[in-house]
C-alpha cells in the first residue's frame, strides 16, 4: 500500500509520512476495511510502504482492494470508489496524458511524415535520459490501459488524473461498463468531445457487406454494440472466435441508436487496436 488514512481522515503517502508529525494511528483507505496498518521504512531493496501486520485486527477485510490481486474489472471498480471518496481528501495525484492518435488508421500517414521529419532533425550524439516514475507519463494504446490497471495497486491508480485534450478527468470516469456508458449517453451526461473506454463480454458478431456489428452481452437489458464500417475492414483481422465469449475493452465515441423501439448504444471503431482482450 502506498497510501494510508490518518486519524483525522486525511490520506498520507508512505513517502510523506513522518511519525512525529502525523502520529502512529494509520488505517487502510478502503471504506469496507479501515483496519490498522503500519509504516515500513525504505530499505536497500524496497521503497517505503504501508502494510497490515496480519495479527489481531490488522488484516484486510474480504472486500478490501488490498486483500488480493484484482482483475481489471475489480481494479477499475475499486479505483472508482477511492476516487469518489479520496480525491479531495489528500490522495497523491498523478497526471497522465492520453493520446490514442497512433491507433487511428486515418492518422497513420500524418504520423509517418512527422516521424521522418523529426528523425532528420535529431542529433545522434544527444544524450538521452530515461526518467523513472511510479506510473506511465502517457497512455497511447488499449494494451497500455489494460497493463496499467492490472499492474499497480488501487491506491496508486486512484491518484491518476487523465489529461485529454486539455481536460483533466479522473481515470475511473472514462473507463466504464456498458450500462454506465448507456446511461451517461442517453441522459446527456457524457463529457463533451472525448472517447470512452467501455468493457463488456462479446455475445455475437454480425458481418454485413458494409458493416460489422460486435454485440456485447446485454446487462440489465442494455444493448451495446461496436460498429466497424467497410472503409476500415482491412484494419480489422479478429475472427469471430477470437472475440465471442471474451471480455474486452474497447475505445471510441459513443452514439445513440434506436433498434426495434429500444434505445441502444453504439461505439464506432476502426481497427484491431481499438479493442483489448482482458486477462
Amino acid at each position: 500500500m502506498n497510501s494510508a488514512l490518518l486519524s483525522n481522515g486525511k490520506v498520507i503517502t508512505a513517502r510523506e509520512y513522518n511519525a512525529e508529525i502525523h502520529g502512529n494511528r494509520l488505517y487502510c483507505i478502503d471504506n469496507s476495511c479501515k483496519v490498522p496498518v503500519i509504516h515500513v521504512p525504505e530499505s536497500e531493496n524496497t521503497t517505503t510502504y504501508f502494510k497490515t501486520t496480519g495479527k489481531n485486527d490488522s488484516k484486510h477485510a474480504a472486500g478490501c482492494g488490498f486483500s488480493k490481486p484484482l482483475t481489471f474489472v475489480e481494479s477499475i471498480k475499486k479505483v472508482g470508489e477511492y476516487q469518489d471518496d479520496l480525491l479531495d481528501n489528500g490522495i497523491s495525484e498523478t497526471l497522465v496524458r492520453l493520446n490514442l492518435n497512433k491507433i487511428d488508421p486515418d492518422y497513420e500517414r500524418r504520423l509517418v511524415e512527422k516521424d521522418e521529419n523529426e528523425k532528420k532533425k535529431t542529433d545522434p550524439n544527444k544524450i538521452k535520459v530515461k526518467q523513472e516514475s511510479d506510473t506511465p507519463a502517457s497512455i497511447g494504446s488499449l494494451k497500455s490501459v489494460v497493463k496499467l490497471m492490472t499492474s499497480y495497486e488501487p491506491d496508486i491508480l486512484s491518484g491518476i488524473i487523465v489529461n485529454i485534450k486539455g481536460k483533466k478527468i479522473p481515470i475511473s470516469s472514462i473507463i466504464i461498463d456498458q450500462e454506465k456508458a448507456h446511461n451517461l449517453l442517453w441522459n446527456d451526461r457524457l463529457i463533451p468531445n472525448i472517447g470512452y473506454f467501455v468493457y463488456g463480454e462479446v455475445e455475437n458478431i454480425l458481418r454485413r457487406e458494409k458493416v460489422i456489428y460486435i454485440n456485447f452481452k446485454a446487462v440489465n437489458k442494455v444493448l451495446f454494440s461496436l460498429v466497424l464500417f467497410d472503409k476500415y475492414f482491412r484494419h480489422f483481422t479478429y475472427s469471430d472466435m477470437d472475440l465471442i465469449g471474451k471480455n474486452i475493452l474497447a475505445w471510441g465515441f459513443l452514439r445513440k441508436n434506436t433498434y426495434q423501439d429500444k434505445n441502444t448504444t453504439e461505439m464506432s471503431i476502426k481497427a484491431d487496436a481499438y479493442i483489448g482482450i482482458l486477462p
